[in-house]
């Protein structure tokens, strides 16, 4: 519910349009989410590598999954109060401070999120049978986006109701409430003791060159995982317009701040909604179909953004597009647990090396778009993605099946 007043695909482009005309700097702000968040998920793994191996010590990070995600989580929270407050204090007075201390914020928040990924997905399978895991992703993001989305609505009355940047620093201070909340429910979870994980080559030794080494062994030795990062690196560039769709309705077809979060509600309305669908179909006929299937609803989006004349078509787009969001909410995590328990391997270091090697990608597609953007319109933009999904459609349909 608190993450989706930071949504990198609408409130938070719409933001920092404010703050600057450049596309290239706007197309940024999903590269800086998936940067910071993917790039520290190597040293999530070395840590949890050392919790599992009994080489941890207590320490102020913790020393079991729970308290090491709580406690790194807590301490993202305290540059998300600083962006509140420097949305508040500069984002008129000195926007291109404001602007600096946005991405320097919003990057160490998600770097936190980023470092306890691979100990919190780890959790989630030892917690979760894997019969039903998809199930359990689709239900969690069911039911804390159905939240959202209805908060959204009623941001849409505040970014309306508060000129900016008042109704930006009052969606702010509420995603920060809510997301810090979410902290106190982590710590009631009831955390299985660790097993040891079936390796092969061992378990990655807590240093930096362990981690490296074995996530360079994983690469080499399964072509299954090394096919699924091929086609996800299309599905990427094909879901660059997203970043866009926003400022696009915003620029071109005369939406309001309160239009665009009611397209976020929308958006997150059907990614929530969708995600029980899609955990079901995974459980049931396994998660490359409904891969497939994000692959074709964002296409879908791109094609019809190209030529949407009315905020009411522009709607259709942010309900395709979220759709496809919550496909990839299902598979993302799901695949690589599946590939790693498939190879009998570490699910972490998997989950890791995954995000870690789609990170640059997700840098450089939305800069793509943005760049498009700025020589020839947001049609430039869309005719690009939608090209890629073609290819990422062609790479999934091809690969065969796993999880």
């Amino acid at each position: 519910m608190g993450i989706a007043y930071y949504s990198p695909t609408t409130i938070l482009p719409l933001y920092v349009s404010h703050l600057t005309g450049a596309n290239v700097i706007v197309g940024a702000v999903p590269a800086v989410v998936a940067l910071c968040w993917s790039l520290p998920q190597l040293l999530g793994a070395r840590r949890l590598s050392s919790l599992q191996s009994g080489r941890a010590t207590a320490s102020r990070w913790g020393a079991t999954r729970k308290s090491y995600i709580a406690r790194t989580a807590l301490a993202g929270r305290i540059p998300l109060l600083m962006l509140v407050l420097s949305t508040a204090l500069f984002s008129v007075s000195n926007p291109t401070l404001a602007l600096v201390l946005f991405f320097v914020c919003f990057g160490l928040f998600r770097f936190t999120g980023g470092i306890n990924t691979p100990a919190y997905y780890d959790l989630v399978a030892a917690v979760i049978d894997p019969r039903a895991r998809a199930r359990f992703i689709g239900l969690s993001q069911f039911l804390g986006g159905a939240i959202a989305a209805a908060a959204l609505v009623a941001g849409r009355a505040v970014l309306d109701a508060f000129p900016f940047p008042g109704g930006f620093v009052i969606c702010f201070a509420i995603g920060f409430f809510f997301v810090t909340s979410a902290i106190g429910c982590m710590a009631i979870v009831r955390e299985p003791p660790f097993t040891r994980p079936i390796d092969t080559p061992p378990a990655p030794e807590p240093h930096p060159g362990g981690i490296i080494r074995a996530s360079v062994q994983t690469l080499r030795r399964d072509g299954a995982f090394r096919r699924y990062l091929g086609s996800r690196v299309f599905v990427a560039f094909a879901s660059m317009g997203q970043a866009f769709f926003a400022v696009h309705a915003t620029r071109q077809l005369g939406a309001s701040d309160g239009d665009v979060a009611f397209f976020s509600a929308i958006l997150l309305a059907a990614q929530t909604g969708s995600t029980l669908l899609w955990g079901a179909a995974a459980d049931r006929s396994g998660l490359r179909p409904v891969l497939l299937a994000a692959v074709v609803l964002g296409i879908g989006a791109a094609s019809l953004a190209i030529a949407a004349p009315t905020l009411v078509v522009f709607t259709i787009v942010f309900a395709l597009s979220g759709a496809a969001l919550g496909a990839l909410a299902v598979t993302d995590p799901g695949m690589p647990l599946a590939l790693a328990e498939t190879a009998q391997s570490n699910r972490a270091l998997y989950v890791a090396v995954a995000n870690t090697v789609l990170a640059p990608v997700y840098v450089v597609a939305p800069l793509v778009g943005g760049a498009a953007a700025d020589a020839g319109g947001y049609g430039l933009t869309y005719v690009i993605a939608a090209g890629a999904g073609g290819v990422a459609l062609a790479l999934v349909a091809l690969r065969r099946e796993h999880g």
